[in-house]
């Protein structure tokens, strides 16, 4: 069964309309100007100057310049690869019995275009040394433009007589969505208000995201001493709190503030990008619910195809699926740290997959246990990757080899753990 768009809300759009829920939008704003006060005050009485957030801000986009070159290049090759495929759709047409050569010939230039696109940016990422955010964009960035590909040259090599046309194909890259159609349901008018409200939300946002940073992870200067095991605990509790607004405010800001302002300056219909993730109490539902954008093109271009074209086993479908979100989960934390910390794959591998086995009732204690459980995660998360980025940065390595690149550093370089 066809994906189908119609035109209608994100769930958190419509729940705001109603007084009850809203108060919950009213409450999100009084705590981020709670946190605004106690950061300003606390900054301003040990520091005797405020910066707001800002010099961590233009610290995190060191060198924006570069990074905005490097995801040209990367637009720049997805829009390519539109000529390409077209031509390749004209010498196929013409080949007759040499047709299925030229499909594994262009099955084969497309798995090695996959492969080096992730291998320039990896380097590209490495020679101009981006700070956290600009590396975290281009990481991101990467692996959507890919899918989109995808998506075009999967539903456009099914099709008996392909029509391309680049306008659409254009409007494709940019839409909030991973399926490609030659057409979209398009809203008739954009609401401009509405445009500057989830402009106004993504920057607040981004902001409150930062006086997190500032508040939960000990000062710089603290990293010139090293941890002690009690130490490193010590932070993971204190930061819990904390944790539960770091894995939050970034859905709100992405998924709802960030995918509805493209989708209303596009006039883009569908706007179902994500189901009710609040109410789940497995890891399967939330991670199917949380990102239905990524979890469509899975569904219809991993899964499906799996269980089509190579052998009609749901479990080893689905076991694909996870092992491909994982792989490039893993490569953007690498990215972004530059080693491997295995938390995802402990929460996809060792958590995640053995958990799908298991029907877990629904009541309160499973949602409660589940969200404590995601939340104390995340918390882990975020203080190994930081130890991981400031002991690749304490200590560097010229030359690493592919056994220095998998090993956390934290745990093999004395600079920066006490173990």
């Amino acid at each position: 069964m066809e994906k189908k768009f119609v035109i209608r809300n994100s769930l958190a759009t419509d729940a705001f309309q109603h007084p009850q829920t809203r108060n919950i939008y009213n409450m999100c704003a009084i705590v981020f100007v709670g946190l605004s006060f106690y950061t300003l005050g606390r900054e301003y009485l040990t520091t005797g100057r405020v910066t707001f957030g800002f010099e961590v801000i233009k610290a995190s986009f060191v060198h924006l310049d570069k990074a905005i070159f490097v995801w040209l290049c990367c637009f720049a090759s997805a829009c390519a690869l539109f000529f390409i495929f077209k031509v390749w759709l004209s010498l196929r047409a013409c080949t007759g019995g040499l047709a299925t050569v030229f499909d594994w010939f262009g099955f084969l230039c497309l798995a090695l275009y996959y492969f080096y696109s992730f291998r320039l940016v990896t380097d590209a990422i490495r020679y101009f040394n981006f700070n956290f955010s600009c590396i975290l964009i281009i990481s991101l960035e990467q692996p959507r433009l890919l899918m989109k590909v995808h998506a075009f040259v999967r539903t456009k090599a099914s099709e008996e007589l392909p029509r391309l046309s680049f306008p659409n194909y254009l409007y494709f890259l940019f839409a909030p969505t991973l399926i490609y159609r030659d057409a979209y349901p398009r809203n008739k008018t954009i609401n401009w208000k509405f445009v500057a409200q989830c402009l106004l939300e993504f920057v607040t946002g981004v902001f409150a995201l930062t006086f997190c940073v500032e508040n939960c992870f000990p000062p710089s200067e603290r990293w010139a001493q090293k941890f002690t095991v009690n130490e490193v605990l010590l932070v993971i509790v204190e930061i819990i709190g904390y944790a539960a607004i770091l894995l939050v405010c970034p859905f709100f800001i992405v998924f709802h503030s960030f995918h509805n302002f493209f989708a209303e300056i596009l006039q883009f219909g569908d706007r179902l990008f994500y189901l009710d993730w609040w109410n789940e109490h497995t890891v399967n539902g939330w991670l199917v619910k949380n990102d239905k954008v990524v979890q469509d093109w899975l569904y219809y271009y991993v899964y499906r195809d799996f269980r089509k074209h190579i052998y009609d086993n749901a479990l080893l479908a689905k076991l694909t699926v996870f092992l491909l979100s994982f792989v490039v989960h893993e490569w953007v934390v690498f990215c972004c740290t530059g080693g491997l910390v295995p938390v995802i794959f402990f929460v996809f591998v060792v958590v995640g997959i053995p958990l799908t086995f298991f029907d877990i009732p629904k009541n309160i204690l499973s949602v409660v246990v589940f969200w404590c459980s995601l939340i104390l995660f995340s918390a882990i998360g975020f203080v190994f990757y930081t130890l991981e980025w400031y002991a690749r940065w304490k200590n560097p390595l010229e030359d690493p080899t592919l056994w220095e690149s998998l090993v956390p550093r934290f745990l093999t370089c004395n600079c920066v753990l006490k173990i």
